[in-house]
């Protein structure tokens, strides 16, 4: 499976995740899907989202009306969410589901984490060999990893899979 980020999602993602760093950033994934990619068009931060260091919280009442508004854009699905993991102290943020991360996680939806570190050293933006991306800007590291359920069905384990993140912007030419 591959997950197509453009320029503009590359950006709110980044952007979303320091803004509210030593937070969790939350937001909700706009686009469109096929049978063997994502294709996200638009990464919406939530504004009233009650956040701490490790989790955050989007109230119902929120969370209904966004899903009617969606629903006047006929070109765009939700199809999942986004959400940053945070260096603590000395201890490094890592893309991993939490088992919350998981349960909340619906079986066609695709979730991105953005792990945010603070920067050792500077680092261009590159694919990794587990298909996430990562770089640096700033005095921030990033790295972000896309998960799917194989088939829009948990597995016999339950877990969803790593996908392709495909991101010209971030890696390739600029």
């Amino acid at each position: 499976m591959q997950i197509y980020l453009n320029e503009n999602v590359f950006v709110g993602l980044v952007l979303s995740a320091v803004e509210v760093y030593k937070k969790e950033c939350f937001g909700l994934l706009l686009g469109y899907r096929t049978s063997e990619k994502y294709i996200v068009e638009h990464a919406i931060p939530y504004q009233s989202v009650k956040r701490g260091h490790n989790w955050t919280e989007l109230r119902s009442d929120k969370w209904k009306i966004i899903q009617e508004i969606v629903k006047s854009f006929p070109k765009l699905d939700m199809i999942g969410d986004f959400h940053s993991h945070t260096m603590y102290r000395d201890v490094r943020a890592r893309v991993s589901l939490s088992a919350d991360d998981i349960d909340y996680m619906e079986p066609h939806d695709l979730q991105i984490v953005i792990a945010v570190n603070e920067n050792r050293r500077s680092r261009p933006w590159t694919v990794n060999f587990d298909h996430t991306i990562s770089g640096s800007v700033d005095r921030f590291h990033f790295k972000l990893a896309a998960y799917f359920f194989e088939n829009g069905h948990r597995n016999g384990n339950g877990r969803p899979r790593l996908a392709e993140i495909v991101c010209p912007f971030a890696v390739g030419t600029r």
